[in-house]
C-alpha cells in the first residue's frame, strides 16, 4: 500500500469513528418546562390506535422529558396517553395537571408499578396498549415500527424496542430464558449498530420500559400482568410467556423502535428489600414456566447460544453484493429463499463483498425488517471499527451452514474464511453457469486474444467451487446434467430454481391488451443483446407489417446512449418501475428475444405468473420446460422468424388464449413448495433434518 493511500485510509477510518451513530438527548431542567407548552392533540378521542400508560413516582424531570419527546415523534397515529401519578410527594400533579391532551390518573395511596400498569390498561381505549417508563426518551418511528410489526407479521403477541443507555451503549436487545430459568439480556453494554442488533428476531420477552401488545387478549379479556408479582419484577417477563404458551403468540424485538433509558430511575426509593423481592418473584417465575426452558444456554464451543429458538442449520449467505429483490430476478429468487428458510425457523444473516451507501442502504434495512442479519462495518463500544469480515469471521461460530453465491463471490469470501470453516458446511450456489454463458455470448459480440482465457478462468472459478463444497446447487435440471457430466458427484447437486406464484390479479382481455413488454435489468449483457436485437433487427419487419405496435422496455440502469438512440413512442424505454403489475396485466405479450445466456430466466416465470403470453428463443425457454403453441411460443435466433412469432401471437386470439390458459402449467416446478423441498433434501443431505430447536 502506498503512503498516500494509507494516510488516507487512516483519515477516512478516523471520519468513520468520529461520526459514529449517537442519539440524541434532551434532558432538560425544570427551568426549560416551567413555561414550556405542549402540543398533545386535546379532540376527544373514543378510539385511539395505541393507548400509553406511563406509571409515575416523583422524577417529575424525567416524566416532563419523555413527554416532550413523546410529543416530536409519531404524531400522525392515533393515541391516548394515560400518566398513573402514584400519590407523588414532589411537584409532579402540578405539572401534569397544566398539560393539556393528556389523561392523568392520580391514586389518593401508593399502589406500587404493577397496579398502576394494571389501572391504565383497564382506563385504556386503545386497540394497542403501549407501556413506558417514564425513565424513558423514545427515538423518530419508536411507536410506529413497533406498530409496524403487528402490521407484517401473523400471531404477534407483543413487540419490544431497543433500550439504550444515555451514554449511547446498549441496554438491552431483548432477551432469552434457557434452562433453569436463567435469562441473558441480549446486546449488554454492546454497540448499538451492531449487526447481531439490528434485525427484527423473536425473543422470549423485552422489558416492560417499552412495550407494545394487544390490550384484549385472544379470549376476549384484558391482557392485564399478574399481581402475584407485586409490587414489581419479573411481571413482564411472566406476561410474555403468557402470550407465548397461553395464547401461542410471538414476542418480537424491533431495532427500528430505540429509546434512551435513564435505568433505575423509576420508582426510585420505593423498592426496598429489592433483592429479597428480586428472589421471592423468580421464583414463582421459575415455579411457574421453568418446564417449558429446554435450551442450553451456552453452545459447545462455550459461546452463549443467541440460536436459541432458532432451527438448525443456522445459515450465514456470502453474496458478492448486496441483493435487490425489486430489480433482478437473482435477488428475487435470494428473497423467497429467504422466506422458506425463515419459514422454517432457520436464523439467517448476510454478508457482502461490496457495498455501496447510495444504492444498497434502502436494501439493507429491508432485510434487516424482514428478519436477516446483515453484516455491516460499525464502531464498536470501545470505538474500534469493525469491518464486514471481521464480522463474518466471528459470527462463523454461531452458523452451522455457509451458503456463497457465485464463483467471484466463492473465490473472494473462501480465501478469506477457509481456515475458520472447521466442521462448517459449504454450500456453493452456481446461480447460472457463467462459462457456459460466455462461451454462448462469443457468437454476438467481438472477440479478442484474450476471451477464451476469460471463460477458462470463469470455469476453474465454478469447478472449484463445486469441488470444495459440501453441496451444490445449480438453477435448473438441466445444469445439473451438465455439470455431474463434468466430473461433479450427481448426488451433491441440488437445483433450487427460481420461485414463481401465481398473480391473481383479474385479467384484461385480449382486445384491451396493447404492446409488447421485455423486462430485465441492464448490467447484465444478455439483456442489453436482446434489446439491441428487438429494436435494430426485429420490429423494423414488424413495422412493415403493423407500425402501431409498441415495444416497452422496462428495468433499470438502461445505458442512457442506447436510450436516446433507441428512444420514441413505438419503442418506450421506461426504466425502473416501483410496480410492473399494470405492464404485465396490460400488454399483449411478454417477448424475450434473449439469443445467448445460462440458466432459468426469470423474468419469463414473472410473465407465466400473470399468464401474459410469452414468445421467446429456445435459449430463453433453457430449463422452464415451455412447449411452443401450448405454454409459449418459442422462436429461433433469426430475426425473420422471431419477427413472424410475434405479428402471429399478437393477432391470433385463439393461440393467444391458449397460452394465456396454459402459462401457470410450466410453474409447478418452480413452486415454493417444490424449492422448499429441494432445499429440505439437502440439507438432509448435509446431516441436518430441519426438526430441532
Amino acid at each position: 500500500m502506498g503512503i498516500k493511500r494509507f494516510f488516507k485510509n487512516k483519515i477516512k477510518d478516523h471520519n468513520f469513528i468520529k461520526n459514529k451513530r449517537k442519539l440524541k438527548i434532551n434532558h432538560f431542567d425544570l427551568n426549560f418546562f416551567k413555561d414550556y407548552q405542549f402540543n398533545f392533540d386535546t379532540t376527544l378521542v373514543d378510539t385511539p390506535e395505541v393507548s400509553i400508560i406511563i406509571p409515575v413516582y416523583n422524577q417529575i424531570r424525567y416524566t416532563l422529558n419523555c413527554l416532550f419527546t413523546l410529543e416530536q415523534f409519531d404524531k400522525d397515529i392515533f393515541k391516548e396517553i394515560i400518566i398513573i401519578n402514584d400519590k407523588s410527594s414532589d411537584d409532579t400533579l402540578d405539572y401534569l395537571n397544566k398539560i393539556e391532551g393528556i389523561k392523568v390518573i392520580n391514586n389518593t395511596e401508593n399502589l406500587g408499578f404493577l397496579r398502576n400498569v394494571n389501572k391504565g390498561i383497564q382506563s385504556a381505549k386503545g386497540k394497542y396498549v403501549y407501556l413506558l417508563n417514564n425513565d424513558v426518551e423514545v427515538q423518530a418511528n419508536y411507536l410506529s415500527s413497533l406498530l409496524d410489526v403487528f402490521k407484517t407479521r401473523d400471531n404477534v403477541g407483543a413487540v419490544g424496542s431497543k433500550v439504550i443507555f444515555a451514554d449511547n451503549t446498549l441496554q438491552e436487545a431483548g432477551c432469552l430464558i434457557f434452562k433453569k430459568s436463567e435469562i441473558i439480556t441480549i446486546g449488554r453494554r454492546g454497540a448499538i449498530d451492531a449487526p447481531e442488533y439490528n434485525y427484527l428476531r423473536k425473543v422470549d420477552y423485552c422489558s416492560g420500559c417499552s412495550l407494545l401488545f394487544n390490550r384484549i387478549d385472544i379470549h376476549g379479556n384484558l391482557n392485564l400482568l399478574d399481581e402475584v408479582f407485586l409490587p414489581a419484577y419479573y411481571e413482564e417477563t411472566d406476561f410474555c410467556q403468557r402470550l407465548k404458551y397461553k395464547q401461542n403468540l410471538d414476542i418480537y424485538y424491533q431495532p427500528n423502535s430505540e429509546i434512551i433509558h435513564f435505568e433505575n430511575i423509576s420508582y426510585t426509593g420505593k423498592s426496598n428489600g429489592k433483592e429479597i423481592l428480586l428472589e421471592k418473584n423468580r421464583q414463582v417465575f421459575k415455579n411457574r414456566w421453568e418446564s417449558f426452558f429446554t435450551n442450553n444456554m451456552f453452545l459447545e464451543n462455550g459461546k452463549i447460544n443467541y440460536n436459541a429458538h432458532y432451527k438448525s442449520p443456522c445459515v450465514l449467505f456470502l453474496e458478492e453484493n448486496v441483493p435487490k429483490p425489486d430489480q433482478d430476478s437473482g435477488s428475487r429468487r435470494f428473497l423467497e429463499i429467504v422466506k422458506i428458510l425463515q419459514k422454517n425457523g432457520h436464523r439467517l444473516i448476510l454478508a457482502v463483498k461490496h457495498f455501496d451507501a447510495v444504492t444498497d442502504d434502502l436494501y439493507v434495512k429491508f432485510f434487516r425488517n424482514i428478519g436477516v442479519e446483515v453484516s455491516m462495518d460499525y464502531v464498536n463500544a470501545q470505538n474500534k471499527i469493525v469491518r464486514v469480515l471481521d464480522h463474518v469471521i466471528e459470527t462463523i461460530q454461531y452458523v452451522d451452514v455457509i451458503w456463497i453465491f457465485r464463483p467471484i463471490g466463492f473465490d473472494y469470501w473462501y480465501k478469506h474464511i477457509k481456515n475458520k470453516i472447521s466442521e462448517k458446511k459449504i454450500i456453493y450456489d452456481m446461480v447460472d453457469l457463467h462459462y457456459l454463458r460466455m462461451k454462448r455470448e462469443n457468437k454476438y459480440i467481438e472477440v479478442d486474444k484474450n476471451r477464451e482465457k476469460e471463460i477458462e478462468f470463469f470455469k476453474d472459478k465454478e469447478y472449484f467451487g463445486m469441488r470444495k463444497a459440501d453441496a451444490v446447487i445449480s438453477i435448473s435440471d438441466q445444469e445439473k446434467r451438465t455439470v455431474s457430466e463434468n466430473g461433479i458427484l450427481n448426488t451433491k447437486i441440488f437445483t433450487v430454481s427460481n420461485i414463481h406464484k401465481p398473480i391473481c390479479n383479474a385479467a384484461v382481455q385480449f382486445s384491451k391488451r396493447e404492446g409488447l413488454l421485455f423486462i430485465g435489468g441492464y448490467n447484465h449483457l444478455p439483456n442489453i443483446d436482446a434489446v439491441k436485437f428487438l429494436h435494430d433487427m426485429i420490429m423494423p419487419l414488424v413495422w412493415k407489417k403493423d407500425n402501431t405496435i409498441k415495444v416497452f422496455i422496462l428495468g433499470p440502469d438502461f445505458p442512457e446512449d442506447l436510450k436516446q438512440k433507441y428512444q420514441s413512442n413505438t419503442f418506450q424505454i421506461l426504466g425502473y418501475q416501483k410496480t410492473v403489475d399494470y405492464w404485465f396485466e396490460n400488454a399483449r405479450i411478454f417477448i424475450a428475444p434473449l439469443r445467448y445466456g445460462a440458466g432459468v430466466k426469470g423474468k419469463i416465470g414473472q410473465a407465466l405468473e400473470f399468464k401474459l403470453p410469452v414468445l421467446t428463443t429456445v435459449i430463453g425457454a433453457e430449463g422452464m420446460d415451455l412447449e411452443d403453441k401450448k405454454t409459449a411460443s418459442i422462436a429461433d435466433e433469426n430475426p425473420e422468424n422471431f419477427a413472424e412469432k410475434i405479428i402471429e401471437l399478437y393477432n391470433d386470439e385463439k393461440l393467444w388464449n391458449t397460452l394465456h390458459s396454459n402459462s401457470l402449467l410450466p410453474l409447478a416446478k418452480f413452486s415454493i413448495e417444490a424449492q422448499d423441498d429441494n432445499i429440505k433434501k439437502m440439507f438432509n443431505y448435509l446431516g441436518f433434518n430441519n426438526s430441532s430447536l
